[in-house]
């Protein structure tokens, strides 16, 4: 039999309880990377003292008015993630993605004695890359997915059953004496009730799969002038803009026909779960930046980005396979997408920097962010988030953010580059520690999920045209549950870390006039 939910069954279940809208989508759109063109790659992004790229329209736009010429900016790139996934074995995936991180319009006026100049600027920066795929697979020889759904259920009447619960509870057979009716989830208890899933014992092969696509992007109108050469002042508006995807898949196989229908068992097979959502989203914020050059040799930099509030759209839809022993398939999807609209704030970030410039050779450039990503909230008018913020509040965390970078000139046209950017991590200690093995859940241990940049770069330059090209490699990583199990004769379930390694190259073109 095929099943199909109303959208307003799917409404009453899922507002607060989609695979989004949870303290990993927090964890993800407020992570920055470096930014701005090849040239401030080349260093790590760290421009917040030294000034004059497009990188300052979202890194302190007091550096728009070091500005001495307006230009054009181009930045093509290849990023070639490498996903490496721990389940209950291990599993690797690998892809190349092109895009255009950054794309930079510089107009260059001349003032009086006391501003001398200014500038004004439009710009695209990616501040945010999501993409990798990752997949992984293991026995489980515990607890199972369809367990995790029927611990969901508990308590609900068969009736008034909504999302998951409800794709695995109309997702049944008839398969006469002496089983009758078994489904994926079924009734043990109707006072109070009680579920039971198909592979309730575990014993089960399990896959995991997980493919995301998106970007958070940010296009900056911003303007900055210099006082007596000496003081540079600017300010940008920013237009977030989200897009993001993600399909993930979770398959359960009987591989050693455990569930054979002896011992009251269902003949089944498998058990396949799918869902794909996508969100997309806008917000604005606002930078506000200072930068001082008090001798020729030395620049401080200080700004302020406020956390912008954007307003996302989801758009959510799964469905569920079933299959028996002898073949027969049976699945269960909604009747239409699930939608629901929320708002999401980022963080405010405060920024400060040095740069030493060494005798018209070179420069060396250090700074760093704080922010407090406790401050990150979910919020809607007809739904609390209560529990998602909660999360947030207790396993999020103060950090600091660190960038360096160097710049030699070999020749006046040719120079060189490179860079370590060091992110801190998002989630404080204990919302870092994990069980690496399901069957020891005190063994608890660290995972390192700070974000760290190594870069280098290359420069090429004429008086009107310039080149430049950079390498970005990038280390991450995280932590999810595939599912949650309370009862202690099944739990925990285990965990997936994913480890990414990702070669960004980038090239920007460059006119100056």
């Amino acid at each position: 039999m095929s099943g199909g939910f109303t959208r307003r069954a799917i409404l009453s279940a899922l507002v607060g309880a989609l695979s989004a809208q949870n303290d990993l989508d927090a964890e993800r759109w407020s992570q920055m990377m470096p930014q701005g063109s090849a040239r401030a790659l080349g260093m790590a992004g760290a421009f917040s003292a030294l000034g004059g790229d497009p990188a300052n329209l979202t890194q302190n736009p007091g550096g728009l008015g070091l500005f001495v010429r307006g230009g054009l900016w181009l930045s093509p790139a290849l990023a070639i993630p490498t996903t490496s996934t721990t389940y209950l074995s291990s599993g690797r995936d690998s892809r190349t993605q092109l895009s255009v991180p950054q794309l930079a319009l510089v107009l260059h006026g001349q003032g009086g004695k006391a501003i001398p100049y200014w500038n004004f600027a439009f710009g695209y920066n990616q501040e945010g890359f999501f993409h990798q795929n990752s997949q992984a697979s293991g026995f489980n020889e515990r607890n199972s997915f369809t367990q995790s759904i029927a611990e969901q259920a508990e308590g609900i009447p068969d009736s008034l059953l909504g999302g998951t619960a409800a794709l695995a509870y109309q997702n049944y057979f008839d398969l006469g004496a002496p089983w009758g009716f078994r489904g994926v989830i079924d009734a043990t208890n109707t006072n109070p009730y009680q579920y039971q899933g198909v592979f309730s014992q575990g014993q089960v092969f399990q896959e995991i799969t997980s493919q995301e696509r998106g970007r958070l992007n940010t296009w900056s109108i911003g303007a900055g002038f210099s006082y007596q050469n000496t003081v540079y002042f600017g300010a940008a508006l920013l237009i977030r803009s989200l897009s993001y995807s993600k399909t993930y898949r979770l398959r359960e196989i009987d591989t050693q026909n455990r569930y054979n229908g002896s011992g009251g068992t269902t003949p089944a097979d498998e058990v396949t779960f799918r869902e794909k959502y996508t969100s997309t989203g806008s917000g604005v914020g606002l930078a506000l930046g200072v930068l001082v050059e008090p001798v020729d040799f030395l620049r401080f930099g200080l700004s302020f980005t406020t956390g912008s509030r954007i307003r996302i759209q989801d758009e959510y839809n799964a469905d569920m396979e079933f299959v028996l022993d002898d073949g027969r398939r049976n699945s269960t999807t909604y009747a239409e997408p699930f939608q629901y609209t929320y708002r999401f704030s980022y963080p405010y970030r405060v920024s400060a920097g040095i740069a030493f410039l060494v005798g018209g050779k070179g420069a060396v450039s250090i700074e760093g962010d704080f922010l407090d990503y406790r401050n990150a909230t979910f919020s809607s008018s007809d739904y609390s988030y209560d529990r998602e913020n909660e999360v947030i509040e207790k396993q999020f965390a103060l950090a600091y953010n660190v960038r360096a970078g160097l710049e030699w000139l070999l020749t006046d046209q040719v120079s060189l580059r490179g860079g370590y950017a060091y992110y801190a991590p998002v989630r404080n200690p204990d919302g870092r520690l994990y069980y690496p093995d399901y069957r020891q859940p005190a063994s608890l241990t660290s995972l390192a999920m700070q974000r760290q940049f190594i870069t280098l770069g290359a420069g090429y330059r004429l008086d009107k045209f310039f080149v430049d090209v950079a390498y970005l490699y990038a280390m991450s990583a995280q932590k999810y549950l595939p599912y949650s199990l309370r009862n202690p004769a099944y739990a925990p379930a285990p965990v997936v870390v994913v480890q990414t390694r990702t070669h960004f190259f980038v090239t920007t073109l460059g006119l100056r006039f």
